[in-house]
């Protein structure tokens, strides 16, 4: 008598699928299962069903529990194991991963329904008794608003649920479950006025709707990319059905975007997926989307696996940041991920940036003899608000015009003269805490970190010394361990310093810092900008947290503060990221009718970054970049893979990276494997670090060698003693 036998992907280590008999349970494929492993029990997901096992039967062990939810489609498989595949990671892993953390435990995802509520037509508020007043309040606020959630239901009372029972029990009010957070109404009807570069855009991504298409829309800051979203949006959302995925970087920019595309789009259901939701918001969202009953789904690079059944469209707006590469587990990068996916579902997708990464530069404009899909480049060369020019920039030479407690005189008049016109200004600073080194004069001893290659940074406000790697801290020293000189200093410039040294420069100025420590409140973003585009701020300080995506219309100043440090970095892409975060940030100046001007305090004012910068000829610099990668046989005109170990003992970590090349290069003679070396950042959290770097000119000669490779490397005695991984496509090294 056969068996019924469940093929399950499970989240550990091994790269293998595991047999398991039905034990009496019905289930299909994608369906989440609950199985005994080695002593526990893990949340398996079915992959497909058989009557035969490569494995003795007898050995088998049954299921404990199948859940009745499928949370995986064939299309997400496929993608999935594609990116298994191509990064070389454990298919279970990847597949569980990508699931909400409720849907990963073992006991039912209970996601409690979200209601909403409604009167019916005959509902008449003199059915009700007089003492009934919660109820009568309830009717009158359903009267004024023709539906309600539960989340408004709750700010009238917070007895409203025996009210509303009591009013449904009686016939007067209706539920529907509310599958996605309700779309707010539009503030405004009337769509902006679009000039010739943006119609153009819209037209030519809508006349390749039902086919596989990449498009990179190159817009310049405050051009009008997002408006370019939302009309192409528009019509493929009139589409029955149709889902369409926006991919951002960073959760910070979700809220500004969440409003635009509610404004805009407030008939088609939305929901949000990042890491700012709680667990519940998370699962109910997910389920939203992979239903089909989120129509619109915004999310950061984790979204790009959310299983989606009549997705139509994809966008990725920001597509240069490095958010959206994945830095631990599976090592993807939520672009390329992206593509894969939209040529499999036969797609268009966009990727907007006034910084496109240099790859998908290339793929745009110089990759067309090698690409197999032609990418379509769009641009958009003006500003969309009417009299709105791109900001001036200037560099202030730091030689000539030394800086006071971080500021120049020129910046430090730049802000006196906003202040006076009622103008707003950003200071950029590129570090959070006080100070970035605590030094001793006497003996030039800087306080270090015990745990990683990292100096401690300055906290003043909590008299604390902090690793913004590993998360250790200590008090700030009375006097200096090397040599006992109490005269200790705060070296350096980071945002709390510089918010301190403006209270006392502008004692009446309204200023606010933005970093991760002053935003650690879940709604402290949202709430801050709503206090800048109110004008009841004068002067932000902030980290990359403000560079992006933010729109307001009354600054007139941008500052950067420090900058030099990148222009000695030793990686190659640090230019490229400069670039565009000094890009980025200078296209917060001016975007309404007031002319912007950008300062920029450097020692290196005649770099050539600087002058493209000035000149904001983004196409000319990567250019120029890319024919330097070329004779460099750098990405993108060769691939990269990143083999990283890591142990209490370098001494082990050598000898595992020593015979991984030996192996490596016995297995192929078309890729280039250096010696091992040390990072940047030799220790960290305690472990000594090392790494090896595989290079070809060939994607395919690199996948071989991996493919081959990859089972070697764990079957290695020496990595029960490490800690390794295998980045493909790093983007730091």
């Amino acid at each position: 008598m056969s068996q019924t036998i469940f093929n399950i992907a499970l989240d550990v280590p091994l790269n293998r699928i595991f047999d398991y008999l039905s034990g009496g349970f019905v289930a299909r494929v994608g369906n989440r299962v609950v199985v005994p492993f080695a002593g526990r029990n893990l949340v398996g997901v079915v992959l497909s069903i058989a009557e035969t096992s490569n494995y003795p039967i007898e050995k088998l062990k049954p299921v404990s529990h199948v859940f009745d939810d499928v949370v995986f489609d064939n299309e997400t498989f496929k993608l999935l194991k594609f990116c298994a595949d191509y990064y070389h990671y454990p298919f279970g892993q990847a597949l569980i991963s990508t699931l909400p953390l409720r849907l990963r435990q073992i006991k039912p995802a209970v996601s409690r329904k979200q209601f909403a509520y409604q009167l019916v037509a005959h509902a008449d508020i003199a059915q009700l008794p007089a003492r009934k007043v919660l109820m009568r309040r309830i009717i009158m606020a359903l009267q004024a608003s023709p539906i309600l959630t539960e989340a408004e239901l709750a700010l009238i009372s917070s007895g409203w649920r025996k009210a509303i029972l009591e009013l449904k029990n009686l016939g007067l009010v209706t539920a529907q479950e509310e599958v996605a957070i309700k779309a707010s109404m539009p503030t405004s009807s009337i769509e902006p006025q679009l000039n010739n570069e943006q119609i153009s855009a819209i037209n030519s991504v809508l006349a390749l709707t039902h086919n596989f298409k990449p498009w990179l829309l190159h817009g310049i800051t405050g051009s009008g990319k997002t408006e370019v979203y939302i009309q192409i949006l528009q019509k493929i959302l009139s589409e029955k059905n149709a889902q369409i995925l926006v991919l951002v970087p960073e959760i910070n920019l979700t809220p500004q975007l969440e409003a635009r595309f509610r404004n805009r789009l407030s008939q088609y259901p939305l929901v949000t997926l990042h890491s700012n939701l709680s667990e519940s918001e998370r699962l109910q969202n997910w389920l939203a989307a992979s239903t089909g009953a989120a129509r619109i789904v915004i999310g950061t690079r984790l979204s790009v696996f959310t299983p989606m059944p009549n997705l139509k469209m994809m966008v990725m707006d920001e597509e240069h940041d490095g958010s959206y590469k994945q830095q631990d587990g599976m090592r993807y990068h939520a672009r390329d991920v992206a593509m894969v996916r939209a040529k499999q579902l036969n797609i268009p997708i966009v990727l907007g940036s006034a910084t496109p990464s240099l790859e998908t530069w290339f793929n745009a404009t110089k990759g067309h003899n090698v690409q197999k899909q032609q990418y379509g480049l769009l641009s958009l060369k003006q500003r969309a608000v009417e009299n709105a020019a791109l900001p001036n920039i200037f560099c202030i030479d730091t030689a000539k015009s030394p800086t006071e407690n971080g500021l120049s005189p020129l910046l430090a008049n730049a802000l006196r003269e906003r202040l006076k016109r009622g103008e707003q200004s950003l200071l950029f600073i590129n570090r959070r805490g006080y100070a970035p080194v605590l030094h001793c004069n006497a003996c030039q001893w800087v306080a270090p970190c015990m745990r990683c290659s990292a100096r401690l940074v300055v906290h003043l406000s909590q008299k604390r010394l902090k690793c913004h790697h590993c998360g250790h801290e200590q008090k700030i020293p009375l006097q200096c361990p090397s040599c006992g000189n109490a005269d200790l200093h705060p070296t350096g410039q980071a945002t709390q310093r510089l918010t301190q040294t403006l209270e006392n420069l502008f004692p009446t100025a309204r200023i606010a810092r933005v970093d991760r420590d002053s935003m650690r409140n879940k709604d402290a973003l949202t709430d801050l900008l709503t206090k800048v585009h109110n004008q009841e701020i004068d002067i932000l300080v902030g980290t990359q947290m403000l560079a992006k995506g933010h729109d307001f219309p009354h600054l007139t100043l941008v500052g950067v503060i420090d900058t030099d440090s990148a222009l000695y970095s030793p990686d190659f892409r640090a230019s490229e990221r400069l670039f565009a975060q000094l890009m980025q940030v200078s296209g917060r100046a001016g975007r309404a009718d007031k002319a912007g001007e950008v300062l920029i305090q450097t020692a290196f004012p005649q770099h050539a970054l600087f002058h493209a910068l000035i000149s904001q000829d983004y196409v000319s610099f990567a250019n120029e970049l890319l024919q330097e990668r070329q004779v460099m046989q750098f990405p993108p005109t060769s691939y990269f893979a990143l083999l990283r170990a890591e142990a209490n003992d370098y001494a082990q970590v050598q000898q595992f990276l020593n015979l991984a090349g030996n192996l490596a290069r016995v297995i192929s003679n078309q890729v280039m494997i250096y010696d091992p070396v040390r990072p940047q950042m030799e220790r960290l959290k305690g472990l000594e670090r090392g790494q090896l770097l595989l290079q070809a000119n060939n994607r395919g000669a690199l996948q071989r060698l991996l493919k081959a490779w990859m089972p070697q490397l764990r079957e290695l005695p020496i990595v029960a003693k490490i800690r390794w991984s295998l980045d493909i496509d790093p983007l730091e090294f």
